[in-house]
Parts: structure tokens; C-alpha cells; sequence
């Protein structure tokens, strides 16, 4: 098993996708798999174009970005679009993709893309060891379940739902036959190595917390019987001694979000976030995952410092996971649009952590608007400003 990268900011999906071809065609002839991350303003039918003509026997699924890609050379902001590549003989892969329209069935939607990435992959009737999923957002939870009720099993997941610039709704997902703004992708893992992953969100409960006494959709609207931005924002006073902008309510939550305890590890309690994005007009809370009314909601509280560190610390994480070798040939990573726009300058610091918790192996991060993974206890879960990690480790001889 093999794994290359490469980038470019070329203006044109032609260019670039030249550029790509000709520094991933150094290290491996014949992908199986390309994992493809592009921003807003590239030409996502010119990547899926320009990547059928050079890789014409690779899968491919892409995915948009927000304001930039990560790779093992580093963050590279603006225009860009980034490749990762594996070849692997004796691995098997797949991948399918199916755009959403009204009135669809979300999760039979879902159970269908599965089924045709396993047959794909030309292992039907076998559990991939990894799956990569990238959905555009409203859906996630529903994509997930589905998959477990599909497999029967959690299996291991990276995932993240599809992102633009400024939450505009101009992102995408494509795979080798379309391009859609509304849709699910996932690409099956069978590969020749090992693998191991990890899932984290690296903030603290604060000690204050609340049920969720009315949800409607994605939207928060009370907690403990009270307006939920209410609650928040005296959380947030008591947190930091500030009012709250209500206006401001996404930058501001990005280091006071809320979570909900998914797990225990040696006694210590694991919390999926949910990032808060605007108030309603009912003063509840619109977030970015689902929230089930009968839960605990916790404030949450975490450093700039931390969004910085942890992503390397994810990584770590992953590589303890596996108990045989801590050298990878590889890896995938997902990394909070949320947090990304948080730390701003410090991306580049965000790279370099990563890339020596990776020991310098490959891998390629896109920004998301939504984050999935599995937790070390099990559980899959969809989440905000989290970090999700998979490392690929050679078979010891």
C-alpha cells in the first residue's frame, strides 16, 4: 500500500489537475483511490473532467472545503485543490455517491450508496475496515444510522459534511460521474494495511449544565423549560463576564460550544459538540447537528491554544490506538471549518503538528462544516469542532 499527495492553486481545474497528476504519478502509477478537496471557487466538473481523463480506472470522490486544504506540505489558504492517492494491489476499494432530491428517503438514500461503494469495491458481503463518508449538510445523523443498521457493526468512519466559504450553500461533493450540491458520497476501505483511528473534540465541561426540554430540527428551542439563547448567553456571561452579541453568536460559541456525554473512558467522561450558529427568532439556538430533546446539554470550554495543538494530539491519539507500530504509511484527518476560521494565522502551526504526528507520512485534512468519526469507545457520532483521524499501518513481518 502506497499513499501520495499533492495540491495547487492553479486558476484552472486543467492546470491543476496536470500539476497533481504529475507529482502523485512520482510515487504511484495506478491510484485505486482518489480523495479529492477543493474550494468554493474551483470548477468542480473540470476536477471530475480533467481526473477521469488521467486516472481513468481510479474511484474518485471529492468533497468542498472551506477557504483552504491541508496536506502533509502544509495549509495552503485561498483557491486550492488538493489530492490524496493510494494504490494498493492487494487492497480493494470502492465508492459511490447519489444526489438528494425532494421527498427522498434519507436513509434509504444512504443504505443505497453503501451498498453500491461495497459492490464496487468488489467485496460484497464482507465489512470494510474503513469507511470515508462526505454528505452535504442536514442529514448526517440519519446517514450514520443508517449505516450501522446497514452493517449491523460500527464501523470504523472519517467523515465530514461538505463546506463553502461563508455557509452560503456553495458547496459540493463529486465522484467520477457528477457533481451535485445535495447529496451523500462514501468511498470503502478493504485495504492492505492496518488501520487506526481516533476522535476527539479536546474541550472541557464546564459544570453547567441542562435538558433539552424543546427541539425543532436543528434548532435548540428550550432548555430546561427556558428560551435556550437565554440560557447560553448567562453561561456565557458567568464563563467570560461578557454579553453575548447575538449577531456574533457562531464566532463567539466557537470556544464556548455545547456537548453531550457519548461515552466514558477509565472514568472519564467524552462529549460530542455542537457548535451554535445563530439565535432564532423564538430566542432557541440553530445549530450545525441534531440535538434530541431528554438530553443533557453541557457548556463546554476550550483555548485557541488547544484548537492549535490538538489536531497533532488527535493524531497521537490514533497512533496509541494501534498497539504494534507507531509509524505510519499514511493518513486521513478532518479538522472543524469552525475552528480553522478560530485560529486563523496559527494554520500553519495546525500543519506542522499533524505532520510530525503523522512522522511525516502523507495525508490530506480538508475544513468541514460538520465532523464524523468513531470514538475510541465504539460509538460513531456526528459532531462540531471535532477532529477526526485515520492512520494506515504496514503489516509487521
Amino acid at each position: 500500500m502506497r499513499i501520495a499527495t499533492s495540491s495547487s492553486t492553479a486558476p484552472n481545474a486543467s492546470e491543476a489537475i496536470q500539476a497533481i497528476a504529475e507529482e502523485i504519478s512520482r510515487k504511484i502509477s495506478t491510484p485505486s483511490l482518489m480523495l479529492v478537496y477543493y474550494t468554493e471557487t474551483q470548477d468542480a466538473e473540470g476536477i471530475k473532467r480533467e481526473l477521469n481523463r488521467r486516472f481513468p480506472n481510479t474511484y474518485v470522490v471529492g468533497c468542498s472545503s472551506c477557504q483552504g486544504t491541508m496536506t502533509d506540505k502544509g495549509y495552503v489558504g485561498g483557491h486550492t485543490l488538493a489530492v490524496w492517492a493510494v494504490e494498493d494491489p492487494e487492497g480493494a476499494y470502492g465508492s459511490a455517491l447519489c444526489e438528494l432530491r425532494q421527498g427522498d428517503d434519507i436513509a434509504e438514500s444512504a443504505k443505497t450508496v453503501l451498498s453500491r461503494a461495497i459492490e464496487s469495491s468488489g467485496r460484497p458481503g464482507e465489512l470494510p475496515a474503513l469507511i470515508t463518508l462526505h454528505a452535504t449538510p442536514g442529514h448526517e445523523e440519519t446517514i450514520l444510522s443508517a449505516i450501522r443498521d446497514e452493517l449491523g457493526v460500527n464501523i470504523p468512519i472519517i467523515g465530514g459534511s461538505a463546506a463553502d466559504d461563508g455557509v452560503s450553500g456553495k458547496w459540493s461533493l463529486l465522484d467520477n460521474e457528477r457533481v451535485t450540491s445535495n447529496g451523500i458520497s462514501m468511498a470503502v476501505f478493504f485495504p492492505s494495511a492496518r488501520v487506526s483511528y481516533s476522535f476527539h473534540n479536546g474541550y472541557a465541561a464546564m459544570g453547567l449544565s441542562a435538558v433539552a426540554t424543546k427541539v425543532d430540527g436543528r434548532t435548540l428551542v428550550e432548555l430546561d423549560g427556558k428560551p435556550a439563547f437565554n440560557v447560553y448567553s448567562k453561561w456565557y456571561f458567568e464563563a467570560t463576564g461578557s454579553e453575548i452579541d447575538p449577531d456574533a453568536l457562531f464566532a463567539k460559541s466557537t470556544l464556548f460550544p455545547l456537548g453531550r456525554q457519548t461515552g466514558e473512558i477509565h472514568g472519564m467522561p467524552y462529549y460530542t459538540l455542537s457548535h451554535p450558529a445563530t439565535v432564532s427568532s423564538e430566542d432557541g439556538i440553530q445549530m450545525f447537528c441534531n440535538i434530541q430533546e431528554g438530553e443533557t446539554v453541557h457548556f463546554m470550554s476550550g483555548t485557541t491554544e488547544m484548537l492549535v495543538s490538538r489536531a497533532g494530539r488527535v493524531v497521537d491519539s490514533a497512533n496509541d490506538h494501534d498497539k504494534n507500530t507507531r509509524d505510519p504509511i499514511g493518513g486521513l484527518a478532518i479538522y472543524c471549518a469552525g475552528c480553522m476560521l478560530h485560529v486563523g494565522d496559527s494554520l500553519h502551526s495546525v500543519a506542522a503538528n499533524m505532520r510530525l504526528s503523522m512522522h511525516h507520512a502523507p495525508f490530506i485534512c480538508p475544513f468541514t462544516f460538520g465532523e464524523q468519526g468513531q470514538f475510541l469507545g465504539g460509538e460513531i457520532a456526528h459532531g462540531n469542532l471535532m477532529i477526526s483521524a485515520v492512520l494506515f499501518h504496514k503489516e509487521e513481518l
